[in-house]
C-alpha cells in the first residue's frame, strides 16, 4: 500500500497519463451506465406501449384469414381450405388463451380478457358450423356462420375501443418519454463538456511539461551535431522521465568523444584484418588452381567412355556377344555415373542403373550374390538426385559381405507409404553394431569411407547430404540392422508425381 501511495505522489509522466486516462474512463463508464440504464427502461416502456396494439392487429388479420378459409370450406368442402382453416384455428386458439392468461399494467387488462373470451366463443361457433356442414344441415351451418360473423364484428368493435383507450395511455407515456429523452440529452452534453475540458487541461499541461525539456535537449543536440561536445548542463524541475533523459543525454555527450576515438582504433584494426584476409584468399586461390591442374592431369572420363564404345564395337565385329553385352552395360553405367550430381532423375532410372550394376557384378562374382528389384508403378516417376541407389548397394557389398562366404541376397524395392515414397535396400550380410547404427541414424557418417571400393566415389554421407538438400528434410534415411543377420536402409522421400516403371 505504501509503495502505491509513493508512486502516486511521484511527478512522473506515467502517473500523469495514467491519472488522466483513469479519470476519462470513469467519466465514460458513468455516462455509459447511466445511458444504458435509461435507454433500457425506455425500451421496456415502448414495448409495453405497443405490445397490445401489435397483438390486436395480428389477431384481426388472423380472423380475416380464418373467416375466408371457413367460408371457402363451407361453400366447396375443399380439403386445402380445411387444412388452412385448422392452421388459423390453432393460431387464434393459442392467442385467446394467451390473452385470457396474460397480465397488463394498464387499465385495459379486463377488456383484453373479455376479447379473449369472445374469441373462444368465436372459435366454438366455427366448429358448430363445420359440424352442421358435415351433417348436411344447411340451415344450421348458415345460422352458425352468421353468428360467427356477428361475434367477429363485436370483437372488432371491442378492439377499436381498446385501441382508442391504449392511444390515450400511450400518449401520456410518450410525453413522459420525451421528457426523459430531453434529460438524457442534457446529461450527455454535460458529460461531453466535462470530458472536453479535462482533455484540454491535460493536453495543455502535458504538452508544456513534455515540450520544455525536449526543446532544451534539441538545442544542445544541434550543438553536438556541429561538433561541439561541451554542452552546458541546464538545471530545472520536470517530470522524472525528462530529468532522467536530460542526465542521460549529458552523460552520452561527455562520452561521445571517447567512443569516436575507440571507433577510430577499431577501424584501423579491421583494416589490418582485411589485409590479412586478402592475403589468405590469394593463397587459397593459388591452392584451388593447383588442385584444378591436378584434376585436369587425370584421365579424361569422356576419353574412357569413347574407348569403351570402341571396344564394344570391336566385340560385335569379332562375334563376342557376352563381351559386347558386358561393355555395353559398363558403358551405360559409366555414362550414368559421369553426369552432373545437380541433375534430376526419376526413381525408375535409378532402378535401371542399379540393374546394370547387378549385371556387371554377376560377371565378376557369378552366383555369389542375388539382387531382387521391385518398383511400384505409382512411385516410378518420383524425381530425385542421381546416384543414390548404387552407392548404398556398393556399401552393402563392401561392408556387409566382407567376411561372409555364403551367398548373399540384396533386395531393392520402392513403394508408396502414405505421403512418402519409401525405397528400401535390404541385405543379409554381417549387420551393423548398435553403436554404429545409432551414429548412422544421427546422420554421422564421419567413420564411413566415401571413396574406398566405390565406383562412383560417393559414400553414404554424400548420399544423405544430397537427399537432405534436394527434399529439404533432415530425417530422410533410416538404418535398421541385426548383427550376423541383416541390414536395411530405408529412404523416405516426400511424395511427388508418379509415373510407371
Amino acid at each position: 500500500m505504501n509503495r502505491i501511495s509513493t508512486w502516486m505522489l511521484r511527478n512522473t509522466l506515467k502517473r500523469k497519463v495514467f491519472s488522466f486516462i483513469l479519470v476519462l474512463l470513469l467519466c465514460f463508464l458513468s455516462g455509459f451506465i447511466y445511458t444504458f440504464y435509461v435507454t433500457f427502461r425506455v425500451n421496456e416502456q415502448i414495448n409495453e406501449m405497443f405490445s397490445t396494439s401489435i397483438s390486436l392487429k395480428a389477431m384481426n388479420e388472423e380472423m380475416r384469414e380464418f373467416e375466408s378459409h371457413l367460408e371457402t370450406y363451407l361453400a366447396s368442402k375443399n380439403s386445402d381450405s380445411f387444412v388452412q382453416y385448422l392452421d388459423t384455428y390453432n393460431l387464434l386458439n393459442a392467442r385467446s388463451k394467451a390473452i385470457i392468461a396474460g397480465e397488463s399494467p394498464y387499465a385495459s387488462n379486463l377488456q383484453l380478457k373479455n376479447i379473449g373470451h369472445l374469441l373462444e366463443a368465436y372459435l366454438d361457433t366455427s366448429e358448430k358450423a363445420i359440424e352442421y356442414k358435415r351433417g348436411r344441415n344447411t340451415e344450421g351451418y348458415l345460422d352458425a356462420y352468421g353468428d360467427l360473423l356477428n361475434i367477429g364484428g363485436y370483437i372488432e368493435h371491442k378492439v377499436s375501443r381498446l385501441e382508442a383507450l391504449d392511444f390515450e395511455v400511450n400518449l401520456e407515456n410518450y410525453q413522459q418519454l420525451t421528457a426523459q429523452f430531453a434529460e438524457i440529452q442534457t446529461n450527455l452534453v454535460i458529460i461531453a463538456i466535462l470530458l472536453i475540458a479535462l482533455s484540454v487541461i491535460f493536453v495543455f499541461t502535458f504538452s508544456v511539461g513534455v515540450a520544455t525539456p525536449i526543446v532544451d535537449l534539441s538545442e544542445q543536440a544541434q550543438a553536438i551535431a556541429s561538433g561541439d561536445y561541451h554542452v552546458k548542463r541546464v538545471k530545472g524541475t520536470h517530470f522524472k522521465e525528462a530529468e532522467l533523459l536530460r542526465d542521460t543525454f549529458y552523460d552520452m555527450a561527455s562520452h561521445i568523444q571517447e567512443y569516436i576515438d575507440e571507433l577510430k582504433d577499431k577501424v584501423e584494426t579491421e583494416n589490418k584484418l582485411r589485409l590479412s584476409e586478402t592475403e589468405k584468399l590469394k593463397i587459397q586461390n593459388s591452392l584451388n588452381q593447383a588442385e584444378l591442374m591436378a584434376l585436369q592431369s587425370q584421365i579424361n572420363p569422356h576419353f574412357l567412355f569413347n574407348t569403351l564404345n570402341a571396344g564394344m564395337q570391336l566385340a560385335i565385329i569379332e562375334d563376342a556377344e557376352r563381351t559386347g553385352r558386358f561393355l555395353e552395360v559398363l558403358s551405360a553405367l559409366f555414362r550414368y555415373n559421369i553426369q552432373s550430381l545437380q541433375n534430376k532423375v526419376k526413381l525408375s532410372q535409378e532402378f535401371e542403373n542399379a540393374q546394370k550394376y547387378y549385371e556387371l557384378m554377376k560377371v565378376r562374382f557369378g552366383d555369389q550374390f542375388t539382387f531382387r528389384f521391385q518398383c511400384s508403378p505409382e512411385v516410378a516417376g518420383t524425381e530425385m538426385p542421381p546416384l543414390i541407389l548404387q552407392p548404398i548397394i556398393e556399401n552393402a557389398l563392401i561392408h556387409g559381405f566382407r567376411n561372409k562366404t555364403e551367398s548373399g541376397l540384396i533386395d531393392i524395392r520402392a513403394y508408396l507409404s502414405g505421403e512418402h515414397v519409401c525405397v528400401e535396400v535390404l541385405d543379409n550380410g554381417e549387420g551393423i553394431t548398435e553403436t554404429d547404427l545409432e551414429r548412422l541414424n544421427r546422420g554421422d557418417f564421419t567413420k564411413v569411407s566415401d571413396r574406398v571400393g566405390h565406383t562412383t566415389g560417393l559414400g553414404l554421407g554424400n548420399v544423405y547430404e544430397r537427399l537432405r538438400h534436394f527434399f529439404g528434410v533432415d530425417e530422410i534415411m533410416v538404418f535398421e540392422s541385426v548383427v550376423s543377420s541383416h541390414t536395411k536402409v530405408t529412404i523416405r522421400l516426400p511424395r511427388k508425381e508418379s509415373e510407371s516403371c
